[in-house]
C-alpha cells in the first residue's frame, strides 16, 4: 500500500511540473514581461531534477474481482427433439407373495330325473334318480338334498325343461336351509318345448342343506333323455 501511495505522489508532481512549464512557454510566446531566464532555469531545473521521478513504475497488483452480474433472462423454448432409442429390458422383478391354496376338498354334483314328477296339491321337494357326478357323495338322491361338507363359496345352476305332453309347465324354488334363494319358471310360452335356467354363487357353512322344491300344481318334466338338471360345485373354502 505504501509503494502505491509514493507512486501516486510522484505522478502528481510530474503533472504539476508539466503544467507549469507549459504555462511559462505560453507567456514567452505572447511577449509578456517575465524573468524568462530565471523561470526557464528554475523550470528546467525542476524538469531535469524530476525527470527520473516521472519514469513509468512497476506494474501494480491486479485488482479484486468484481461482483457477479445478474442472471440473464430465460431463452425461448426450443423445438421438441427426436425420440431416443428404445431402452434395454430391465431386470426381472421380485417374486410375488405366495397365493392362497385352492380348495383342498373336492366337491361337485350334477343330478337329474328320468321320469315325470309333479302335479301335486302342495309344494314338494324334488328327489332325483340319476347322477352325472357326485364327488364326495354329498348329494342324497332319494331326498334330493345336497349337504355342504365344508364352509365356502359354491356355484349352483338349475336347468328345467318343458314338454308339450306334460300337463303343466315346471316352476321350482332353490331352498337353502328352508329359505328361498331363487326360482326358475318356464311358463306361459307358445313353444311346445322350452328350457329355462338360473344360477348363483352361494356362501354355505359346513352342514348347510340345499334342495329344489316344486310349486304346487306344476310338473317337473323329464324323461329318459334327462332334460332337467340340478348341479353345483365348491369354488373355494373359507
Amino acid at each position: 500500500m505504501q509503494k502505491i501511495l509514493v507512486r501516486t505522489s510522484l505522478l502528481l508532481v510530474c503533472v504539476m511540473v508539466y503544467s507549469h512549464v507549459s504555462y511559462a512557454a505560453m507567456l514567452a510566446t505572447r511577449g509578456e514581461e517575465a524573468d524568462n531566464g530565471t523561470f526557464q532555469t528554475e523550470s528546467s531545473g525542476v524538469s531535469s531534477s524530476n525527470q527520473g521521478m516521472c519514469e513509468q513504475g512497476e506494474r501494480g497488483l491486479p485488482g479484486r474481482d468484481g461482483l457477479p452480474g445478474r442472471d440473464g433472462r430465460d431463452g425461448l423454448i426450443g423445438p421438441k427433439g427426436d425420440a431416443g432409442p428404445t431402452g434395454s429390458i430391465g431386470p426381472r422383478g421380485l417374486t410375488g407373495e405366495k397365493g392362497e391354496p385352492a380348495a383342498s376338498t373336492k366337491v361337485a354334483f350334477s343330478v337329474t330325473r328320468t321320469t315325470y314328477f309333479g302335479n301335486f296339491k302342495e309344494y314338494r321337494k324334488i328327489p332325483f334318480d340319476s347322477a352325472f357326478a357326485n364327488i364326495g357323495n354329498h348329494f342324497n338322491l332319494a331326498s334330493g338334498t345336497f349337504t355342504a361338507p365344508v364352509s365356502g363359496f359354491y356355484y349352483i345352476v338349475i336347468n328345467i325343461h318343458k314338454r308339450a305332453d306334460a300337463p303343466n309347465a315346471p316352476f321350482v324354488f332353490l331352498k337353502h336351509n328352508g329359505k328361498l334363494v331363487l326360482s326358475v319358471d318356464e311358463c306361459c310360452g307358445d313353444d311346445p318345448y322350452d328350457t329355462a335356467s338360473n344360477s348363483v354363487v352361494l356362501k354355505l357353512n359346513q352342514g348347510d342343506d340345499l334342495w329344489l322344491e316344486l310349486v304346487e300344481g306344476r310338473m317337473f318334466s323329464v324323461t329318459v333323455n334327462k332334460e332337467s338338471t340340478f348341479s353345483g360345485f365348491l369354488l373355494y373354502e373359507m
